[in-house]
């Protein structure tokens, strides 16, 4: 009898053991479903998660803007160092063209001082030179009797006959290439003096004479006076069009006015 009320005491305290452990279980659960604001929770972490996702994807587009960016700069580099290498290549090409007498820009060089120096017996510079950019600047002056570079470069007159030199001497150096043959100049005898309108015409023949086609427009107060009258400046055949407002003939396009 006492073995066996041992037996029944040690089977009710593993049942009381029992029972207060699904006591505390029943009283979590019913804790748990007791908590009323539970979907207002569940819509909370749900937000966060959301606002992290997207955090976490605008992170990784910036960690993709970062390395095409380190990517840029590396090719920026890597340009910058071409271009130097490049702009050190011209810096000895002008060096060697100016140097030598049989180069094209030499050549260039040759036909414009001729030209200048024909129309007014003063001789001209041309040179070109690398700016700090790299790019080439050419340079066109006037020199005096001693080789020194003068300021009557600057007036438009003789800016213009710079120009007009320029333009030619270019098309007569590469008269043996595939080149453009035609030139054209406007008001090329503006503010000259009449000696030095004739030594023009006379300079824009000779190059006509070449093979090139200058072609030039004026007006007829800008032409040389002659000493003999009735001696025209231009041959009939050297003009190819007369313009003048007398009536729509006169007019380039052959229209009356609106």
């Amino acid at each position: 009898m006492q073995e066996e009320r041992v037996e029944v005491e040690a089977d009710l305290k593993r049942v009381n053991t029992e029972l207060n452990t699904l006591g505390k279980r029943r009283s979590e659960s019913l804790s748990f479903l007791s908590v009323t604001d539970v979907f207002n929770k569940y819509k909370q972490v749900a937000d966060e998660m959301v606002t992290l996702r997207a955090d976490i994807t605008s992170l990784e587009r910036q960690r993709g803007f970062l390395r095409r960016l380190q990517e840029l700069r590396t090719e920026i580099r890597a340009l910058t160092d071409s271009r130097d290498q490049l702009q050190s290549e011209i810096e000895a090409d002008v060096e060697q063209q100016n140097s030598d007498k049989e180069s094209l820009f030499s050549t260039i060089r040759l036909f414009f001082n001729e030209i200048v120096e024909e129309v007014i017996s003063r001789k001209a510079l041309l040179s070109v030179s690398p700016n700090k950019d790299g790019h080439l600047e050419f340079r066109a002056e006037i020199l005096d009797e001693s080789g020194n570079t003068t300021s009557a470069d600057l007036g438009h007159t003789y800016r213009k006959l710079l120009c007009i030199a320029f333009d030619m001497a270019l098309l007569r150096a590469h008269l043996d290439e595939k080149f453009p043959r035609f030139v054209y100049h406007d008001g090329v005898f503006e503010s000259l003096d009449d000696r030095k309108k004739e030594k023009l015409l006379m300079v824009v023949r000779q190059y006509a004479d070449l093979g090139l086609q200058p072609t030039i427009t004026l007006i007829d107060s800008d032409l040389p006076q002659r000493i003999e009258e009735g001696v025209p400046v231009f041959d009939n055949g050297e003009i190819v069009l007369t313009l003048h407002d007398e009536n729509a003939q006169g007019r380039l396009f052959k229209m009356k006015a609106w």
